[in-house]
């Protein structure tokens, strides 16, 4: 069976954004877990939010592609369920190692669920722009709404006392994911490249696209070599 062909250059923004998301979180993991509580600071948290906005984006432009090499409905609901799966391992780890601040609906739960809901919009790059701003737009009603219960966390409606080491609800990080629907069918109709490239990406690009091809192996195996790596330099009192 031949693999489908990958884009480099994709590739590359999504090794981008791995390398950038290993700075956010280490530390993040300095902040909350190391106790350096001088690291605290908006600029911090607006780069996280940044870094899971190139990713969510990204995650939208490859459905697009996916779509048009073929892909059907079952291909993506089988993909979003394993991410959503992935996401409930994360929940059961960071219940464990974070308590009440567990992931209860992170970035894999969003991209696994965001698959399975984008499944209309894929062949519709206009109605996938408008749904993305909508839903953007939405955003600071929602941040005004608490419910007594979390049942509708996922959605972006929180209880008032909530917190949560990872934190990315449909609204608004749906929104990002139909933008990048939009981006694929605009940069890829069809899903190929409007501008030539090339192959292979430059000498200097391999590391960074190989990051990003392998780049939900180095999402999930980051934080435990982090968080060891933490243990040990406190422990050996470096920290």
């Amino acid at each position: 069976m031949i693999r489908p062909r990958r884009y480099w250059e994709i590739d590359c923004l999504r090794g981008l954004a791995v390398g950038l998301m290993l700075v956010s979180n280490f530390l993040f993991d300095l902040f909350f877990f190391a106790g350096r509580r001088q690291l605290e600071s908006a600029g911090l948290d607006w780069f996280a939010r940044l870094v899971a906005g190139l990713f969510i984006l990204l995650a939208g432009l490859s459905l697009t592609i996916s779509r048009a090499r073929g892909a059907d409905f079952p291909h993506f609901l089988g993909r979003g369920l394993k991410l959503i799966g992935l996401g409930l391992l994360i929940s059961l780890a960071t219940w464990l190692a974070a308590g009440d601040q567990m992931v209860v609906f992170g970035v894999l739960h969003l991209i696994g669920l965001g698959t399975i809901l984008a499944w209309p919009l894929l062949d519709r790059p206009w109605p996938s722009l408008g749904a993305g701003i909508a839903i953007l737009l939405l955003t600071p009603f929602a941040r005004r709404i608490f419910l007594a219960h979390p049942w509708f966390l996922w959605l972006g409606l929180r209880t008032p006392n909530f917190a949560s080491v990872d934190y990315t609800p449909l609204i608004p990080w749906l929104g990002p994911l139909l933008l990048g629907i939009f981006l694929g069918q605009r940069l890829y109709p069809a899903g190929q490249r409007r501008w030539p490239l090339g192959d292979a990406p430059p000498g200097r690009l391999r590391l960074l696209a190989a990051s990003g091809r392998h780049s939900l192996l180095i999402y999930l195996s980051h934080q435990p070599l982090f968080l060891s790596a933490l243990f040990l330099a406190r422990r050996w009192g470096w920290l």
